[in-house]
């Protein structure tokens, strides 16, 4: 029988959950992790799998976070198999203009002690000879980073969890969570079978449930939702595609390179109008199996109208415009597709959502894209800070 008394209760088995439990049960807490799902189906399992610090500012905490959580995935990877490969991760420039931002961003990691390397065009094609000629004209790799597959990664450390910490750790699925109360000391939280646990604090990490628990706080948090369009190929019989593989368009995206000055010189007209409109930047990443995830997109809501990106639409324009612009870059075996789907994650202009209801429930969320990099980086942080 599952006892009804914890030190700490966790609400969501997605990254941010899992790794507050993980850092909680590392202190010597006892945990119950509730999931009102099978198993986690959200941001967390709709990704890419990249796992890139490289793509956060050097120096920021956020950085910072991706460091802890990439050697925290190597160390539990030595003890027990998640899926993690550490085959670094490559950013491919198309120009003079964003090579001299790569040259730029190497020397700003290299002041924090974060390893890269510069590439030649000619290098670059010959680590990666499937790149278009024509496309490369260098790249910046990153060799300490690592990729995981993202529909196995979570559920493997959630049995890593059950096996090193099965005295002190239980993880209820199917199970969702219709109330949490503070009283006194203690938060009491109430699940759909009318069964009640009590622990001494409460972390909710429901992803982008926003109607269940809280509302009222939610309507005013200011996060918003953002939808990922994604697709995959059927298993590739020769091309082989290392570690995390990231474009023009992304070095033009993410918050590491818009840190360099030389970021002011590229020019926005060098992006095609529908990738702008869209918010498309191209990243390949190769599964265990061969096949190629090719991605993505971003379009934005506020998190009362999410219901209105098209939740049950997959938009094959702009498949066909991420499709258009992989081509240039990349020479596949076979571009057939096997999978296309939707992802969706919330976000918010403070990096993430954190607020304290008492002083026993915390809700967080709103980690943003950058959840498989750095969820566990920051609960680790978040869990000592409220914990001790």
């Amino acid at each position: 029988m599952i006892q009804n008394q914890f030190d700490l209760i966790v609400v969501g088995a997605g990254a941010l959950g899992v790794f507050h439990a993980y850092h909680a049960l590392k202190a010597g807490k006892t945990v119950l992790l509730i999931e009102k799902d099978k198993r986690a189906q959200e941001a967390t399992v709709r990704n890419f799998g990249q796992v890139v610090p490289s793509g956060l500012v050097p120096g920021s905490e956020w950085h910072q976070y991706g460091r802890i959580a990439t050697a925290l995935y190597k160390e539990i990877q030595q003890e027990f198999n998640i899926g993690i490969r550490p085959n670094g991760t490559c950013y491919i420039a198309s120009n003079e203009q964003e090579m001299t931002v790569l040259e730029e961003l190497q020397q700003k990691f290299a002041a924090e002690d974060y390893q890269s390397s510069l590439w030649t065009a000619a290098e670059a094609l010959a680590h990666y000879p499937m790149l278009q000629k024509d496309y490369a004209a260098g790249a910046l790799f990153f060799p300490q980073e690592v990729s995981a597959e993202p529909e196995v990664l979570i559920h493997r450390v959630l049995e890593y969890l059950s096996f090193k910490f099965e005295d002190r750790f239980v993880h209820r699925n199917n199970c969702p969570v219709v109330d949490v109360a503070q009283n006194g000391t203690a938060v009491t939280v109430q699940v759909s079978d009318k069964k009640e646990y009590k622990a001494a604090h409460c972390f909710i990490c429901s992803g982008r449930e926003f109607k269940l628990l809280f509302p009222e706080v939610f309507a005013g948090s200011g996060l918003i939702v953002s939808k990922l369009n994604m697709m995959a190929t059927y298993p590739q019989q020769h091309t082989k595609l290392p570690g995390n593989i990231l474009t023009g368009l992304s070095i033009r995206r993410y918050e590491s390179f818009s840190s360099c000055d030389s970021y002011a010189l590229l020019d926005p007209a060098e992006v095609p109008a529908d990738c702008a409109a869209y918010g498309i930047h191209i990243l390949f990443k190769q599964r265990i199996d061969g096949s190629v995830i090719i991605g993505d997109s971003h379009q934005y809501a506020p998190i009362q109208e999410q219901d209105d990106l098209n939740i049950f639409y997959n938009d094959m324009a702009i498949n066909e415009v991420m499709l258009r612009e992989a081509k240039k870059i990349m020479q596949l075996d076979n571009w057939a597709i096997a999978q296309n789907w939707t992802g969706f994650y919330a976000q918010h202009e403070d990096e993430i959502f954190c607020h304290t209801i008492g002083d026993r429930i915390h809700i967080v969320t709103g980690i943003g894209g950058k959840g498989m990099t750095t969820a566990a980086g920051f609960a680790q942080h978040h869990v000592s800070a409220i914990l001790g």
